[in-house]
């Protein structure tokens, strides 16, 4: 490992090195997921300055803390946890402020939300939009959101269902249930609204 370029070392290898104080090391692990980062960050939170902020907190809070990480071939998942609780918490503090509802508090079993609580979009308003990625944007927004989570972690972020499990704190059994009822509730959706399901990528 020694004298070989960063690019071409692994994330254990890159996370070993961090761990010897070599900063250059954790730029490089930063370089390699900050988009994939910012990209869960941005689906979750929905702003994209609430997103960098998150991502922001979310690289500072990995490189304190890398020591505590067990297996460094698991950083990817790691630093996806980590964003994930940061976005969480910011859920809490705006409902504390009477903003926001938090992550945990949509109910996972559910496959549509009820009343006032979703906001729920019209066939007219997806035909007014710009692009069927934003229609997809609406339908996701109207899922439960540990549904969501998972669906945007395998589909948009590549993640399988093992690694979402390590992200969220759940066993993978449910990760799997939560997909396959994201899924459900959005071919629903996008029948509603007159879209296929190969649309969804």
């Amino acid at each position: 490992m020694k004298g070989e370029p960063l690019e071409s070392l692994t994330d254990e290898q890159l996370v070993a090195l961090t761990r010897t104080g070599n900063v250059d090391a954790f730029n490089k692990l930063a370089r390699r997921w900050e988009s994939s980062v910012y990209r869960f960050t941005h689906r979750t939170l929905g702003n994209p300055d609430d997103a960098r902020d998150v991502c922001q907190e979310a690289w500072i809070k990995a490189y304190r803390n890398i020591a505590r990480l067990r297996e460094g071939a698991k950083f990817k998942s790691w630093v996806h946890h980590i964003a994930l609780n940061l976005c969480r918490d910011r859920f809490r503090s705006a409902k504390v402020r009477g903003g926001a509802v938090s992550l945990d508090d949509a109910p996972t079993d559910q496959v549509e939300g009820t009343g006032d609580e979703r906001r729920r979009y019209t066939a007219a308003e997806a035909a007014d939009s710009r692009s069927v990625r934003e229609v997809l944007e609406m339908i996701l927004a109207e899922l439960p959101s540990e549904q969501r989570t998972c669906l945007v972690l395998r589909e948009y972020q590549g993640f399988n269902s093992e690694e979402i499990a390590d992200i969220t704190g759940v066993p993978a059994a449910t990760v799997r249930t939560r997909i396959f009822y994201g899924l459900k509730a959005i071919r629903k959706l996008m029948d509603q609204r007159g879209l296929g399901a190969e649309d969804f990528r």
